[in-house]
Parts: structure tokens; sequence; C-alpha cells
């Protein structure tokens, strides 16, 4: 006998909610982009991608400010990020989920999302800017899956406060 598929039903709450780098002090919300330019304090999401546990990229965004994304650039300007390969990233997700990855891999200067259009298998991105205005190029940071583990429900919900920037 032929194997069926046995459709997958996702939760409707696993989006992203929280993302942390801990060796470089950031730990921040994620929320869904609310405003045409995004608010600093707080990290986002790209729709177009998957979220934590599906199985593919997982896209996050946040200004390269205090309090947001500020340490990725910085530690992306020394050696070209090389000390950020294997540190752990952490992203908590609505259904009370903590996924955890490890830094693979640091790429600057980006001005597409095709290197995470083409990636495969559970990952998380992490993306700043590296200069202010139209057009400048970015920076990613790509970690790979490790593990997840259920968590309390206050881990996987911070409040945000996001600000204008």
């Amino acid at each position: 006998p032929t194997a069926t598929p046995v459709p997958i039903k996702l939760p409707t709450t696993r989006v992203a909610t929280r993302v942390a780098v801990p060796d470089l002090g950031i730990d921040l919300p994620v929320i869904l982009q609310p405003t045409t330019y995004p608010p600093c304090k707080v990290a986002m999401y790209l729709t177009a991608f998957k979220q934590p546990g599906q199985g593919g990229v997982t896209y996050l965004y946040a200004h390269a400010q205090a309090g947001s994304f500020l340490p990725l650039l910085n530690a992306s300007l020394v050696d070209g990020g090389a000390a950020m390969v294997g540190m752990t990233v952490r992203v908590w997700t609505g259904d009370s989920y903590l996924f955890t990855y490890r830094i693979s891999e640091v790429r600057p200067h980006q001005y597409s999302l095709d290197g995470a259009y083409a990636w495969k298998g559970e990952s998380a991105w992490l993306q700043t800017s590296e200069s202010s205005g139209p057009g400048t190029p970015k920076l990613q940071v790509v970690s790979v899956f490790v593990g997840s583990a259920q968590v309390d429900y206050a881990q996987a919900h911070p409040i945000p406060y996001p600000v204008a920037c």
C-alpha cells in the first residue's frame, strides 16, 4: 500500500513574538509592521516567509538603532562579523514555543532577499540596515535550527512598546 500524506494543521498563533541574541544584548518583542515606516524598539517579520517551526526561513528585521538591531551592525564591522558565527538566536512564538538557532553566516552589503528565498530548511534570518536612506545595503545574519521547546506564556509574550524613529 502507498502511504497517504497527512496534512499538518499549524497553530494559527504560530508567529514570532520575541527574538533574542543574548551574546549581543538583543531581546526584542516581534510584531507585524504596523505602518509604512518600521518603528524602533521592536523587531518585525516579513509575511512572505515562514514562521518558526514551519520548515523554512523566518525573516526578522529591525532598525540599526540603540534598543533594536544596532549590536548586529556593530558586530558585523569587526572582522566581517566572524565573532557572531556560533552565537545563539532565540525566537519565541505566539503558541508559547521557543526555537533556538545558531548563527552560521554573516552577509553584509545585501541588496535583495534572493538568498533567503533560495535557502532550504528551517532557519532564522535577522536583517538590519547598514546606513540610512533609500536603497541602502542590508546586513543579513543567517542562523540554522538547533531545537525547540514549549515555554510558559509570559516568556513568549513580551509587551511591545514600538516608538517612531
